[in-house]
């Protein structure tokens, strides 16, 4: 079931606009994090990612969400942004 969703805007000197999606799913118990670049091939790591039950509290689990979104973090981070804040 999906929790909750952000889309972001990157912009950079080097890189095209680049629009972010992150999701937030709580499903059996737990939350998981899908990130993904908009309009890109989700074959490629540096375009999607999903990290699955990252935590079972749901306001640890928006406050991380709310986090990498400000910080416009790219989905090949994700995994291991989310081992250093959850753990």
């Amino acid at each position: 079931m999906l929790v909750q969703s952000i889309k972001t805007k990157n912009t950079s000197v080097i890189m095209e606009d680049v629009k972010i999606v992150y999701n937030l799913f709580f499903r059996n118990a737990l939350y998981s994090l899908e990130c993904y670049k908009e309009d890109r091939d989700f074959d490629n790591c540096n375009n999607y990612s999903f990290v699955e039950n990252i935590t079972d509290d749901e306001g640890e689990a928006e406050t991380f969400l709310k986090r990498i979104s400000k910080g416009k973090a790219l989905p090949v981070h994700i995994k291991d942004l989310a081992e250093d804040y959850l753990n």
